[in-house]
Order: structure tokens, then C-alpha cells, then sequence
């Protein structure tokens, strides 16, 4: 230990590397308390408003942000989802980048965005919303007045065999609210939340697998759910838990802030180039890849994607999110699936050598599969050579374990019997 804190590190936005490290070793990576150095602060969970399978909780990003970086520091996820890692950057006045091959997830980060403005009326864009919703009259039929032409009217009829008939009716004045709408806040409060109801206003309430694997409700599962209510509710819950957290932000959020969005920081990109990304340019990278076999992130954003206006295949074959997808679920049965995982995140290893700067961090969220199943132990050694593989471009620091509440594994039998997980830190030094 002694060795490595004398490396010498030219990085002015990363914290003493000692007194960073003690700090860590004290968390409770479980987060059964609070465990943040700021007091008025706390994480923004993006989750509860979108729902995305297999995320990470915002505490992990936030504390390890806040931990090993000073102001201004730049902070990527290549892995990003819906943004947690992106947004806890953001609100801690650090310079955030995000690659993400979901184009579903990229779209709702890109919305969030706009409504991290420290400018944001709240209170307009919510009055706004509330009167647009009191104009829907149930005896229209608003699907007939989505143009034949567009391509939204033919992914609606992909919808149709998901949601009750007045329930699909809702969505699609919804959908004419939000196309029609010119007030960027506005649009982006509706376009977040219309996306985040597509699941729970459905008739299949099976879980997200089922939604992967195109498994549609049964005729007599079909339930009428009322859309203009669900959306209301998640407006006004994504208005209310911004301007709260927008309260506390440091004097230097405002001009960040303008800086950030006067360029492009969220990518919709295969993650294994990253090539917008600058290269020597991060300061420190959280993340947590697709676990092995585990998830189909795209295929469970089906209906978010239908309503988009996108489809996952067409006749010349599946679509450029599908191909790109790392350790997707649907592959669990190709033989060659762990060693093909392996030398994709092979080459995020080396591409993520090449956009950290000297004396900045990398920190993963893995799995820590058993041995009693041989598919979670041939798992345990992917995880272990990926690990063992980014050590040939950083020095690994610690290595944190923490519980995965039981709540999450019963979402998926996958992750049933995975009970733990570790977040490995790495260090750039010369």
C-alpha cells in the first residue's frame, strides 16, 4: 500500500487518493443507513421513472462520485442505462458523459436533461400538463387522428394486442399532447413519463421477461388501466423530486450546467468504441456492465420502443441496439456466449485505458456468482478473467462487497441465487 501512494498523479480533480480510500472502507455499501458525506444533498433515483431492468442504486455512483472527485471532474459511465451514474454527476456540479446502446434509455436521459435546467419553471410545466389532460374527452377516438402515413400509426398497431382498447386510446392522446407540444420542459416531463406508464399500463403483469420475449396478455388478461391518471401521477412525482433536489446544488451548478448542454454528453453509441468520448479526458468512470447472461435490456424496453415509433426486427433482421447488446439473456443458450462476452468487455478494458486521464479511477459494479450451480461458477470466472484483464491498465485499489436486496432477485429467476456483489476500484498511475 505504501508503494502505490507514492504514484505520482498530475490529476487536480481527483481527491487524495489515502484519505479517499479510508473513506470508502467505512461505507456501508449496503446502504441499510445513510452513509453520505453531504448532509442537504441526496441521490436522484431516475428509477422510479423509468422503469429499466437490473439497475444500479444511485447511492453507489453518488458516494464514489462524491468520494474520489473534486468539482468539475469529469465523470462517464459507458454502461449508462438510464443515466444514474449521469445525473448524480450532474447534481454534484461534475462534468457528466454517457454512452448507451438502448436508444429507449437515451431518450429518456436526453429528457431528463432539459428538466435539470436550474431555470425550469416547475410549477408552469405542471399546470400545463394538468390542463392538457383535463381536454381529453374518452368519447374521441384519438387514434384516427394519428396520421395513416405515420410511422407512429403502424407501431401503434404493434401495441394494440398489449393494452385494453380505451386504455390505447389514452396513450395515443397522449401521444398527440406530447408530438404537438413546443415548450421543451413541457415535452420533456410528458415524454418521460407516457414511456415510464408503457409497462405498468399494459395488460401483462408477468414482468419484464415476458415483455422481452413478446409474450402479449391473453384476451382474457386485457385490463382497461387509466393512462391519464398514471401519467399525472408521474409527472407531478418527477416535478416535485427535481425541484427539491435542484434546491441544494452548488453555486457552480447554473454555468455547468449551460456548458453541458451547449454540447453533446449522451450517446447513443456502441459502448465498445466510444469514440466520442475524448480520449485522456475522464476522471473517473462508474459503471456496471450487463452481468452475463443475465438481462435483455433492449427487448425489455419493447413497448417504449413500439411507442417511439421503432421496431426490434424487421425482415432484413434485427435492429443495430439488438446486434450491439453485451451478454444479453436471449444468448444463454449459445455456446460461445461467456467467451463472446468476454471479448467484448476485453475491448471496453482497453478502450476505457485510453479515455482516463493519469491518477483517475474506474470503478466497477460486478456480480459475485456462487459455486454451486456449474453455470454460475463458469460465470464467477468470466467475471474473475474481466477483472483480472482490466488490471493490465490499472492498479486495483480495493474491492467492496455489498448485499443485493432480495426484492431485486425475485424480479428475475436469473438472479435469484445472486446474493452479492462487489465494486472493484481502479487507479491510473504511471
Amino acid at each position: 500500500m505504501e508503494k502505490l501512494s507514492k504514484v505520482k498523479t498530475e490529476n487536480y480533480f481527483t481527491k487524495n487518493y489515502l484519505e479517499s480510500i479510508s473513506i470508502l472502507d467505512n461505507i456501508d455499501w449496503d446502504f441499510s443507513s445513510k452513509s453520505f458525506i453531504s448532509k442537504a444533498m441526496t441521490p436522484f433515483d431516475c428509477r422510479k421513472y423509468h422503469w429499466f431492468p437490473a439497475t444500479f442504486i444511485p447511492e453507489i455512483p453518488y458516494t464514489l462520485i462524491e468520494t474520489l472527485t473534486h468539482t468539475n471532474a469529469t465523470v462517464y459511465d459507458p454502461f449508462a442505462g438510464i443515466g444514474t451514474t449521469y445525473f448524480q454527476a450532474l447534481l454534484l456540479s461534475r462534468r457528466p458523459y454517457a454512452t448507451e446502446n438502448c436508444q429507449v434509455a437515451v431518450e429518456f436521459m436526453k429528457s431528463l436533461q432539459t428538466l435539470f435546467n436550474p431555470e425550469t419553471d416547475f410549477r408552469f410545466v405542471k399546470e400545463t400538463v394538468e390542463n392538457e389532460l383535463e381536454k381529453f374527452a374518452s368519447n374521441v377516438n384519438y387514434l384516427e387522428s394519428i396520421p395513416s402515413e405515420s410511422h407512429i400509426r403502424t407501431l401503434f398497431g404493434e401495441m394494440r394486442s398489449w393494452y385494453h382498447p380505451n386504455t390505447l386510446n389514452q396513450l395515443a392522446y397522449l401521444t398527440l399532447l406530447e408530438d404537438s407540444c413546443n415548450n421543451p420542459s413541457v415535452k420533456a416531463a410528458m415524454r418521460i413519463s407516457i414511456s415510464a406508464i408503457l409497462k405498468r399500463a399494459s395488460s401483462q403483469s408477468r414482468g419484464w421477461g415476458c415483455i422481452a420475449d413478446n409474450v402479449a396478455p391473453k384476451g382474457s388478461e386485457i385490463q382497461e388501466k387509466n393512462a391519464i391518471n398514471m401519467l399525472l401521477a408521474k409527472v407531478n412525482g418527477l416535478l416535485s423530486d427535481l425541484s427539491k433536489h435542484l434546491d441544494f446544488v452548488s453555486p457552480e451548478y447554473c454555468q455547468l450546467y449551460k456548458e453541458i448542454v451547449q454540447k453533446e454528453t449522451i450517446f447513443h453509441a456502441d459502448t465498445r468504441k466510444s469514440e466520442n468520448v475524448p480520449d485522456d479526458s475522464v476522471d473517473l468512470i462508474v459503471t456496471s456492465p450487463p452481468y452475463p447472461k443475465m438481462t435483455d435490456y433492449v427487448k425489455s424496453q419493447r413497448l417504449s420502443y413500439y411507442w417511439l415509433g421503432m421496431t426490434l426486427s424487421n425482415k432484413n433482421g434485427s435492429t443495430p441496439d439488438l446486434d450491439r447488446e453485451i451478454g444479453a439473456r436471449r444468448r444463454r443458450h449459445v455456446p460461445s456466449a461467456l467467451q463472446q462476452y468476454f471479448e467484448d468487455l476485453q475491448e471496453v478494458n482497453r478502450m476505457l485505458s485510453k479515455k482516463t486521464k493519469d491518477g483517475g479511477y474506474v470503478c466497477f459494479v460486478m456480480p459475485m456468482f456462487g459455486s454451486a450451480n456449474p453455470n454460475d461458477t463458469e460465470r464467477r470466472h468470466v467475471v474473475q478473467k474481466i477483472m483480472s484483464d482490466l488490471g493490465n491498465y490499472f492498479i486495483k485499489e480495493r474491492e467492496l462487497e455489498r448485499v443485493i436486496p432480495a426484492i431485486r432477485r425475485t424480479h428475475n429467476i436469473k438472479w435469484s441465487t445472486l446474493e452479492r456483489e462487489k465494486i472493484y476500484v481502479f487507479r491510473k498511475g504511471k
